[in-house]
Order: C-alpha cells, then structure tokens, then sequence
C-alpha cells in the first residue's frame, strides 16, 4: 500500500473573513479528515489574507516547490476555491500538476479524491466556472456599494490622487497634500504657456523631483516623470474637485484595473472635496488639448493579445500594424501577427499571417469546440454548485433553520408550562428570550435581502451558458479563458491548445 505524505493547504481572504471558511475550520475539517483515514500529515499550508484569484501566493508557492521535491504527494483542501478561484487554474492544478507529480488530491466536503478514480471527471471544471460567476457577482456588489458611497462624496480608493493624502482621522476623506501640490499648479500652468507634456516632464526630472510612483512609494514604481504621466494630470478632472465614477474599470478576476477610455460614460460627481486647480485653468488645459492635431496613436485592442506563438521557437508572435504612406493613419485591415525571434534570426518561421484570417479561424474552432457542451445539464450543475456555495444564502438558510429550532423551542416550553415542569415565571423568561432571538435573525435575512443581493438569477446564468457556448462572448479575455494558446506553425497549419 502506498504511504502518503499528507500537505493541508488553508486559505481565507479579507474580504471574505467568514466563519465557516476560517483557517481554523479549515484545519479543523482537513485534520480531522485526515486522521480518520490514516493519512500522515507532514505540512501545513496557510495563506491568511490571500484572494483565491492570485496566482502566486507564499505558503501556495512553497507547496508548489515541496510537492516538485517529492516532499509531499497527497494535498487535502476543504474545498476546490481555497486552492483557486480560477477556472484555468482549477484544471492546471488536477489535470497537469498533480498527475504529472503523482500526487493524491482531496477536497473534503466535495468529496472529491483523485485517488479513487482514474481521472477528475469535468465537474471541477464546472465548479471553476461556478466559482467564477461567484466572483463575478460579488464585484457587483462591491462595484455597487463603491458608486454608492462615491455619490455620498466619499473617497473610497485604496491610494489617493498625486497631489493629495487621505485624512488620518477620516480614510474616506481626502486633503491636498501640500508638499506636492505646487508640482500639480506647475503643470498646468507650464502647458498652458505653451510647453508640451514631454518638455514638462522634462523640467521636472531636471530638478529632481519624484514622480508620483516614486512619490507615493508605489510598488513597481518608475524613476522618472513621462510625457503619459504629465497627460494623465492634464486630464484628470478631479484635481478640480470633481469625483469620477467610471472612470476605471476592475477585473476582479485578475486584480487588473483598466481605464475607460470613453470619456462619455463617466459619471462626474462635482464638488466632493477642495480643487487644487481653479476650473477656468482646467478648461483651458482642455480646450488646448481639443486644439491639438497629433498623429494617431495606436489604441487598437486586438482579439488575441498575448495568445498567438510560433510553433517552431514557441516565442510570442509579435502583432504588426503598418502606417499609411502619410504617417497619420493605422492600417488595420493588413495588420497580423509575425514571430517575434525572426528579426533575431532565432527562428526561421517567415510565416505572417493576417490578423482577420487567424480571428476567423480560432472563432471557428472555438464555436465547435463549445458546441460540446450541454448546456441544460452544465447550467444546472452551476446553479446546484452556487446555492450551495454562496455565503449569502448559506446564512439565510443557517437563520431560518435558527428560527425554525426556535419556534420548536417556543412550543416545547409552552407544553412544560402546561405539564408544570417548569414554573410560569421560567415559561416567561425563555419564551420572550426566544422571541428576541427570532426577531434578530428575522433581522439579518431582512439585512441579507436588500436590494436583492443574495437573489441567485438562474435565468441569467442560463443565458450566460447559452452565450458561452454560441461563442458571443468573442473578447480577449473570454478567449483567454477557454484558449492556452495559439501556435502558428505556418497559413496551413494552426494549432489551438484549448483549456477545456
């Protein structure tokens, strides 16, 4: 019999610190777990703080590289989610990694073990998906109650703009920062003399003074000042007073925060907190800019950023776009994708390929290979996963069977009244006492209900099935979901590696 050496990994998040998935629950459900199997524990595992979203977290790294050594070959969870909250992650983790290092994995209350069965059939991959609507949903609501709280004029940013710091005694207020906010009056009034961003940029590195990141003491931060630094300034209302929302956008998937770049659909709530710059100054910056004729910068977001490669050196293909004859314009119906190596003379893989003839062909191959799936028996399967899974409607359904024991509990002292094993003095105490604990959990699912937010739209999660499977979520960042990569090997041979 094969002798396993047992690692227990434990995650809990910030914004998720409930008591159910605590660490010590966790540790609790895998040891027992564990020992009622006969299995040996050597290791334990815990990231306390960590989104299941990150890729690289420190005790999921040294798991990572004990399991590589042989030092562990058996991993226990509580469930799939502590490992990951990544579709792709989940089958990488129980379909590449464990396999191919041997080793055992068990998630205890989804009694899933892969030692029981050849292979993890396609429900982990269901449960991937599940797990991400979930955290689809809860950006929702973390998207929502930010709009709510920026509307009240609220600062709710995790670092405030350059040129102003957040209130010591009140973190959703902001105040000018007064030892960097001449940096911001000397910018706008440099451009409005006729200075352009690269030349502010410029004076300000001469007299070496930090940029914001380095300012800020940001992680990854820049040395010097940028023309795109200066311009972002340039452009940004709030240093007039005005709160945007909108303005970014967050993929809590992967933690990544994009910039809207249409302007129209910003909401602009005027007047949240004191302007380092007089509006007449700011509009002037603007229509100075609208005056201003530049050559056209490349803002194409091409469909399959960062998945095509060569076949031959598996380099990234590099994308290329060429300029009219005039310099001004992009010509994108020509651009395509070109091995990066060959200009290196790396590589010997000439072959280019236009970038609507590859958008085709992978559109085609992605249709058929989510023809596949079916889409009654998938969606239910999330639904079922999600009711049993979303914490909200765990506790309602934890409050109610709380009321339910208490009405129980009100009907047992009623009878003990009347068989006077208890006096009516006693039979009051407890009985109003029951009544109170039923009141507040009445209270919590009430709170729980508001707006809706523990409601589970089935109907939507059918039509986002139906959509996936019919291929109209056709953006770079579904494709990255369900497509590894894309190896170019020459027009005649295309090889798509699918995630599922």
């Amino acid at each position: 019999m094969k002798e396993y050496r047992a690692g227990i990994y434990l995650r809990l998040s910030r914004e998720h610190a409930e008591e159910n998935n605590s660490i010590e629950a966790q540790r609790e459900i895998t040891t027992n777990y564990a020992m009622k199997n006969g299995y040996k524990i050597v290791k334990e595992y815990a990231d306390n703080g960590y989104s299941g979203i990150l890729d690289s977290r420190p005790a999921l790294d040294q798991m990572m590289i004990d399991i590589s050594m042989g030092l562990i070959n058996m991993v226990i969870v509580k469930d799939i989610s502590r490992l990951t909250r990544n579709k792709n992650k989940t089958g990488w983790y129980t379909e590449i990694f464990f396999p191919d290092n041997d080793v055992r994995f068990i998630s205890v209350t989804e009694f899933i073990d892969s030692g029981e069965r050849y292979e993890i059939d396609d429900t982990i991959m269901l449960r991937g998906i599940a797990n991400q609507y979930y955290i689809t949903d809860i950006s929702k609501k973390i998207r929502a109650n930010k709009r709510a709280m920026k509307e009240a004029g609220q600062f709710v940013e995790h670092y405030a703009p350059y040129g102003y710091k957040k209130d010591k005694e009140d973190k959703h207020k902001i105040l000018i920062d007064e030892d960097v906010a001449d940096n911001i009056r000397t910018i706008y009034n440099m451009y409005i003399e006729g200075k352009t961003s690269t030349q502010i940029a410029e004076y300000l590195n001469s007299k070496k003074i930090k940029n914001p990141s380095r300012y800020m003491k940001l992680k990854n931060y820049t040395r010097e000042w940028t023309g795109v630094q200066i311009n972002s300034i340039l452009n940004n209302p709030f240093y007039i007073g005005n709160t945007i929302m909108n303005k970014y956008e967050t993929n809590y998937l992967t933690k990544k925060c994009i910039e809207n770049k249409n302007r129209d659909s910003w909401i602009i709530k005027e007047n949240t907190h004191e302007p380092i710059i007089d509006k007449a100054i700011y509009d002037k910056v603007q229509e100075i800019k609208k005056n201003k004729k530049g050559r056209e910068s490349v803002k194409h977001q091409y469909l399959l950023r960062d998945l095509v490669y060569c076949g031959h050196c598996k380099r990234k293909y590099q994308y290329k776009v060429y300029r009219s004859s005039d310099k001004k314009r992009f010509l994108y119906d020509s651009a395509g994708f070109l091995c990066s190596y060959l200009y290196r003379k790396k590589c010997n893989n000439k072959t280019y390929i236009r970038e609507k003839d590859l958008n085709e062909i992978v559109k085609n191959e992605v249709i058929k290979r989510l023809s596949l799936i079916q889409v009654d028996e998938t969606t239910n399967k999330i639904i079922d996963y999600y009711k049993k899974n979303n914490e909200e409607i765990q506790k309602t359904k934890n409050y109610e069977n709380e009321i339910e024991r208490l009405e129980r509990r009100k009907s047992v002292l009623y009878k003990k009244k009347c068989e006077k094993y208890i006096t009516v003095e006693e039979f009051k105490t407890d009985y109003e006492r029951a009544k109170e604990e039923i009141s507040k959990y009445k209270k919590l699912i009430e709170e729980l209900n508001k707006d809706n937010r523990n409601k589970l739209d089935e109907n939507e999660i059918r039509e986002v099935v139906k959509k996936f499977k019919n291929g109209n979520y056709m953006s770079n960042d579904f494709l990255k979901e369900i497509i590894n990569r894309i190896d170019v090997y020459s027009k005649n041979r295309i090889e798509i590696i699918f995630n599922l």
